[in-house]
């Protein structure tokens, strides 16, 4: 089975006259493996957040919601061969994995939130992810710490199997 992991980080804004949040700076870490699931056999990078909000009801998370730029997928760890980054990036951008002529942009909207406390996490999160048109709910706790008018959202690594979003190069 083949899975994506990607974790996501944030920083978002706060204005104190508005329950929404515009986020001020992202930085979205992916990590995919192959089928053997080593590290060997692995590769990971970034994706740029085109837009993104946070709401609040008070100071507590509310909801939000997230659209990735899957054109601007970067593979950092073949930064040292300048050609197999591109052969690399081109693939991922192609029909066997996100289609990004097609579908240049992926989702996730926070639907459901929990108040947790786990291994300094302060929210469970539950969504739609949307990747090439195909939603899934999916589930992972999040940190929201806030420092004078700055909110920031940190999520915990989570999984999912790409499969399940139609990406099914090399799949068995």
């Amino acid at each position: 089975m083949k899975k994506l992991i990607l974790p996501l980080f944030g920083l978002f804004s706060i204005t104190l006259f508005s329950q929404s949040k515009s986020i001020i700076s992202s930085e979205i870490r992916w990590k995919a493996y192959k089928t053997l699931r080593t590290e060997s056999l692995s590769h990971f990078g970034t994706v740029v957040l085109k837009s993104g909000k946070l709401i609040f009801s008070g100071n507590d998370l509310a909801g939000g919601s997230f659209v990735m730029d899957m054109t601007t997928i970067d593979a950092e760890d073949m930064n040292g061969g300048p050609k197999q980054k591109r052969f690399l990036e081109n693939h991922l951008k192609s029909d066997d994995f996100f289609d990004t002529d097609k579908f240049p942009t992926a989702t996730f909207q926070i639907k459901f939130i929990k108040k947790i406390k786990s291994n300094g996490y302060n929210y469970q999160v539950t969504g739609p992810l949307t990747i090439k048109g195909i939603s899934k709910n999916i589930s992972f706790p999040v940190k929201v710490t806030q420092a004078n008018s700055i909110f920031t959202l940190t999520s915990a690594q989570f999984t999912f199997n790409r499969k399940n979003f139609g990406l099914k190069y090399n799949i068995f």
